[in-house]
């Protein structure tokens, strides 16, 4: 077997969302690897630490999704960041929310030996991000979502068949993520001002409470003519977590100040390394053939503006040529079909292409550190590809349960009170990194 030909064992260690919970992005990010990888993959989904040593001893290579988070232990737990750390093989850091604790984020990084990250950020913002984490770590372009192959071969329908003129779900953001992350929230609310007195259909909301997940996301996209978007990101990069902190504090204390309200002084990063990509949602609806209206943008050199999608300025200012586009059918089913053509025909973004490129890269890495795989074990023999079935125990399970519905209750919980608790009872363990 020749170096280009070795099959490894990779450990895909990760927290995988119950589907109806979650994007199904995430899900799709997930499964892409046991599904499509020609290596052995063994995803460990769980919050109560790594498997058995027996286990680990047949494993040539660790990764790390960003479903699990290095800033906080209910994560990765401490003896499992320790077996990590000692891993002599390769590790690996899939990262998103790139723009949050940076420094603590790195420490973690140098102090666990990742030697490869899949970073979100643009290529020429990458190295602003991870400036102290030093040559030993090599940084990888990567997309937020790819295309699953379920939508490659998705038929979509005709536009006049479609019931919503627009539809649109976003949060409202806090603000320490800065005026461009805002904008996912404004763009939907002063849109539905503007539609009002109008006759467009639009299903269009920021409530928790009517957030879709799972195939019910892509049923509600299908239905919509259109879909409202913005580039993915933050425009405020926050080094040590101090913007964070404060802002939250001010927020929990001004719970209905809008985002121009905000004193300068909190601001004062903001655009200054600007970290916008294009979302996995422009993937989907390209692939459903809904039409997107979005704000002007790079997203990540893929989408042109006129072309794959129609433009909305952010003032609004065009937005009587943006209804009147909206309204006619012939125009859409033309943008609608570029975008299709150029982001989903070729699968050039497809998961199963990224997995690709993937396999290769790692193969790259365990070649550079001149690691030696352990070859084929009996625990990664047994299912081949498919190891989502290797047993955990009833404590890592409950674990597990327990973290789903307190995320549960935090998430419903209003945004200004959970500002409020976490500037104040809980300030010591929500921002343990200013008070360590």
């Amino acid at each position: 077997m020749t170096g280009r030909d070795k099959v490894l064992n990779v450990l895909l260690y990760c927290n995988r969302p119950a589907e109806n919970q979650n994007a199904g992005t995430v899900v799709d990010h997930i499964d892409a690897f046991s599904k499509y990888s020609r290596n052995n993959i063994l995803v460990w989904s769980s919050l109560s630490g790594l498997p058995d040593q027996a286990t680990m001893d047949g494993i040539d290579c660790i990764v790390i999704h960003y479903t699990l988070s290095l800033l906080y232990e209910n994560y990765i737990p401490r003896e499992s960041f320790q077996r990590i750390r000692d891993f002599k093989g390769p590790k690996v850091l899939f990262i998103q929310d790139e723009y949050r604790r940076v420094n603590y984020v790195c420490e973690k990084i140098r102090e666990i030996g990742i030697d490869a990250i899949f970073s979100c950020a643009p290529p020429e913002i990458a190295p602003k991000i991870y400036h102290s984490i030093g040559k030993h770590t090599k940084i990888f372009n990567t997309l937020t979502g790819y295309v699953p192959e379920n939508l490659i071969s998705f038929k979509p329908s005709p536009m006049l068949d479609r019931k919503i003129d627009v539809g649109y779900r976003a949060r409202k953001c806090a603000y320490f993520l800065g005026r461009k992350s805002y904008e996912k929230y404004e763009i939907g609310n002063r849109f539905l001002n503007r539609v009002r007195g109008t006759d467009l259909r639009c299903d269009i909301s920021s409530q928790e409470k009517d957030r879709i997940y799972g195939s019910k996301w892509i049923d509600f996209i299908a239905s919509c003519k259109t879909t409202l978007g913005t580039e993915s990101g933050a425009s405020l990069i926050d080094f040590t977590g101090r913007v964070e902190y404060e802002l939250n504090r001010w927020q929990a204390f001004h719970p209905f100040a809008s985002f121009d309200q905000v004193p300068s002084k909190f601001l004062e990063e903001d655009g200054k390394i600007d970290l916008q990509v294009i979302s996995p949602r422009c993937f989907e609806a390209a692939a459903i053939g809904t039409v997107m209206v979005m704000y002007p943008g790079e997203y990540s050199g893929l989408l042109k503006a006129g072309l794959h999608y129609i433009p909305l300025e952010k003032d609004f200012s065009n937005f009587e040529d943006v209804l009147g586009k909206i309204k006619d059918n012939n125009y859409l089913e033309e943008i609608a079909y570029n975008a299709r053509i150029d982001l989903i025909e070729e699968s050039r973004f497809s998961f199963k292409r990224f997995i690709m490129n993937f396999d290769e890269q790692i193969l790259d890495l365990i070649l550079s550190k001149n690691w030696e795989p352990v070859g084929q074990t009996a625990v990664l023999v047994k299912k081949g590809n498919d190891l989502k079935n290797l047993k955990r125990s009833s404590f890592s399970r409950l674990k597990d349960q327990i973290h789903l519905w307190r995320r549960f209750i935090w998430k419903h919980l209003p945004q200004w009170f959970k500002f409020f608790l976490s500037v104040t009872v809980l300030r010591k363990w929500v921002y343990f990194h200013l008070f360590r």
